[in-house]
């Protein structure tokens, strides 16, 4: 009898033979009776039999699951349900999507995927439609970080396909080899097989283009996996197709989690002291989320497939309406309020569930906002357990040094608590570590104590297999365990880092610590040691200081509110997650990868040869303290933070390609003992003002400018510096023109005394003449008010003098 890990691997390869039937697209093929999908698809079940067999399946009973799963198709009966476990394969297939398939006609090779963003109606406004994804492209094949950005003329017809094909061939090959296989083992391996190779192909051809088969193939085998355990794994085709209330959507957030990452005091104590702590405590915060979710789908019975939406300290996940389920969601409340509570409760986990029919899949923005509206009134009643008074009440004991919130372990001045000795060691891991591994007992020290789950970092692998494995890189090789693919380790910038930044030896590097007074000589001082924040501030070019850079996508709340209604309701269940997909990996994959490796953009930015290494030494220096969801939040050397915004924005609307998806952000200076909690505050009210301003800009020197104006202005900044470098301008007559700029185009004048400034400028700029001609020609075009360059002067100014000044 089927159980409901079988079926959700039949659910998972039911459309695997749209890869086969488009790469053969045209040939005779004697393998199959017949050129349907169905047909490919359980060619392909019975082509691998030995590695299904390895896991305990019955390979034919799973070639007729998974391929049996269209009801319409009246005239191939062989391809209709009939058993209950078909019946649930079926069933889950209609529920996912009614971007509805049937049989492929036409040309099905050479019709892209299109980006999700371009059905999104946002502001009036669409995505580009005459873009699609290149599924093999200049990177290689499949799914890695610079691969998913829209082009105008893709690459796809039948040889991608048969590429993507001997891929996918490869992985499993791979997979088969594995010592040991566990079914999940295999159900997870075969996702991230699908993800690398099928996220790039569409799920159906005929209609909207703009599902990728690897979304559509996860999301059915979560719902088919959700719905067989509904009915106790035992059910009849009739139970099946009754209609009720199945499904739970449980929605998790945590609450306070920049207050809680920021709450960091005794800021530059020991070596990296912050910069450690600071990172560590974001890891913590994103793995709080994940393991809540991954401890829930564990008590229920199923697999991290199942956690359909989700991202930035939220989660979704898909779980049957059963009393185990509400079981497990109710202790799950009551662990991890204890678990807040005992780490000071400035980290509040919230969760809520709804119930909802199969029907209602074709309605899943209402079950969101159903679900939405209980997190709510959930968060009203935080930590709704306790039952008295006195259990949150403590003994009276000296303060953490570190976060002020938990128990020093020692009576005396600077003594930590346990939490902050451990995210100090952690910080410390990070710099050499590649993933993530889950374990319910016996975890490598040192790690992180959650409910029911213990969470290590590794650089490999682990001497004992944790059940679940998060890897850092984009490496989907399967290797017979539970694994998924999530950065969520971030950046670290090293000694190593600013040894090639700087091309310096260690013992060069450390004379030159000493003498700018940033580093201590009973410090440890190797490559793997992360940097502090005086010393990144010590690396910019120009004035020392540490830059600040907060971004957030504009309007996302409304693109998945309303953003597929336009003509057409479009908001399917498969939509929205593969949305929420797209903008994860951005967040994470794509901001992190420019980060360490930025010559995988160099084609796609139009960066020359000099440029692109440039960025390769530089742009490792930067910080993440997050990034993920639709949000970053990074720290680094002023300069160098500046230019990787800039080339961060182009990238995003290159990966959207939609007018009305926009980043709005800020960009401040700080000196690098600013405690944490400030500079974060002092950002949030700038991107406020950005956003107040219309969106789609940045925030900084005191300006909320456009990002294509910002980027025109970078021009005027770079020759301002050499100007001055140059003493073909004065820092006098510079600062001539600031006054004049704030004393005319100040808030309240009219039009006519703001052209007050010209006559003024006109008199000063004689100065710049007399030195050189040429020199005062260019900054003649600051006499137009409507140029970018005058309206906004103080951004690109002072950018330039803070380039050219040094303490």
């Amino acid at each position: 009898m089927a159980n409901g890990l079988s079926v959700a691997l039949a659910a998972l390869l039911h459309d695997v033979g749209k890869l086969l039937s488009r790469a053969r697209w045209g040939e005779r093929d004697e393998e199959v009776p017949d050129r349907t999908h169905t047909a490919y698809t359980a060619s392909f079940v019975r082509r691998w039999a030995s590695l299904f067999q390895k896991a305990g399946l019955d390979p034919e009973a799973l070639a007729q699951t998974a391929s049996r799963h269209h009801e319409g198709w009246r005239e191939r009966p062989q391809y209709q349900p009939s058993t209950p476990a078909e019946w649930c394969v079926a069933l889950a297939d209609t529920y996912a999507s009614r971007e509805r398939e049937g049989k492929e006609i036409g040309n099905p090779p050479k019709v892209p995927l299109k980006a999700i963003f371009t059905q999104l109606r946002l502001q009036e406004k669409e995505g580009e439609k005459e873009t699609g994804y290149s599924p093999v492209h200049a990177l290689g094949e499949g799914l890695i970080p610079g691969s998913f950005y829209p082009e105008s003329t893709p690459n796809v017809r039948e040889e991608v396909y048969g590429r993507l094909a001997e891929r996918l061939e490869r992985r499993l090959s791979a997979l088969e080899k594995a010592p040991s296989l566990s079914l999940e083992g295999l159900l997870m391996g075969l996702a991230a097989a699908f993800q690398e190779v099928l996220s790039l192909v569409p799920a159906d051809t005929q209609s909207e283009a703009d599902v990728s088969l690897y979304d559509h193939l996860r999301l059915t085998a979560a719902i088919a996996h959700a719905l067989w355990l509904y009915h106790g794994e035992n059910p009849s085709v009739e139970d099946l197709r009754r209609e009720g209330e199945k499904f739970l959507l449980a929605v998790g957030d945590l609450g306070g989690i920049q207050n809680h990452i920021y709450r960091i005091a005794g800021a530059e104590t020991g070596v990296g002291g912050i910069a450690k702590r600071l990172r560590a405590r974001s890891l913590e915060v994103s793995l709080a989320a994940e393991v809540m979710a991954l401890g829930i789908l564990q008590g229920v019975g199923l697999t991290p497939l199942n956690r359909i939406l989700g991202a930035g300290g939220k989660f979704y996940l898909l779980l049957p309406n059963t009393p185990r389920a509400e079981e497990t969601l109710q202790k799950a409340q009551k662990a991890w309020g204890r678990w807040a509570l005992e780490g000071g409760g400035s980290l509040l986990p919230h969760l809520a569930w709804v119930a909802f029919r199969g029907d209602d899949f074709h309605e899943f923005p209402r079950v969101l906002q159903k679900a939405h509206r209980a997190l709510a009134e959930a968060k009203l009643k935080p930590l709704a357990f306790l039952q008295r008074t006195e259990e949150g009440l403590r003994q009276a004991l000296r303060p953490c040094a570190a976060c002020g919130l938990r128990p020093a372990q020692k009576d005396e001045p600077g003594s930590l608590c346990p939490g902050c000795e451990l995210e100090r060691e952690v910080g410390g891991l990070l710099p050499r570590s590649d993933r993530v591994g889950f374990f319910l007992a016996d975890a490598p020290r040192p790690y992180l104590n959650f409910p029911s789950i213990q969470v290590a970092l590794g650089q490999g692998g682990f001497a004992t297999v944790p059940f679940h494995t998060y890897r850092a890189r984009a490496d989907f090789t399967p290797d017979g365990t539970s694994f998924e693919v999530k950065p969520l380790l971030g950046h670290l910038p090293t000694v190593g880092h600013a040894l090639r930044a700087q091309g310096v030896s260690l013992e060069e590097y450390r004379r030159w610590a000493l003498e700018e007074g940033i580093w201590e000589e009973e410090e440890d001082f190797h490559q793997e040691r992360p940097l502090t924040f005086s010393e990144l501030a010590a690396l910019a070019r120009g004035a020392p200081y540490l830059g600040g850079l907060l971004l957030d996508a504009d309007r996302m709340g409304e693109a998945f509110a309303t953003g597929f209604k336009g003509e057409r309701d479009l908001a399917t269940p498969s939509r929205i997650a593969a949305l929420s997909r797209a903008l994860e990996w951005f967040f994470s994959m794509e901001v992190l990868t420019l980060i360490q490796s930025p010559k995988t953009y160099a084609q796609r930015l139009g960066w020359s040869d000099l440029e692109a290494q440039e960025k390769a030494r530089r742009y490792p220096l930067l910080y993440s303290v997050y990034s993920g969801g639709d949000d970053l939040f990074l720290l680094g050397p002023w300069d160098v933070l500046l230019d990787f915004a800039l080339d961060l924005e182009r990238l995003y609307r290159l990966y959207t390609r939609h007018e009305a998806l926009t980043l709005s952000g800020a960009f401040l200076l700080f000196a690098p003992k600013t405690p944490v909690p400030q500079m974060a505050k002092a950002l949030e009210r700038a991107e406020k003002q950005a956003k107040e301003a219309g969106r789609g800009r940045l925030f900084l020197f005191g300006q909320a400018v456009p990002w294509e104006a910002l980027r025109g202005l970078r021009a005027w900044m770079e020759g301002l510096r050499q100007d001055l470098g140059g003493e073909r301008v004065s820092r006098a007559q510079v600062y001539r023109w600031l006054g004049l700029w704030r004393q005319f185009w100040a808030d309240g004048l009219d039009e006519g005394a703001r052209m007050g400034y010209k006559p003024l400028l006109a008199y000063a700029l004689r100065r710049v003449r007399e030195r050189d001609e040429g020199t005062w020609k260019r900054y003649l075009k600051l006499l137009d008010h409507q140029d970018p360059a005058w309206a906004y002067l103080p951004a690109w100014v002072q950018w330039a003098l803070y380039r050219e000044r040094r303490a």
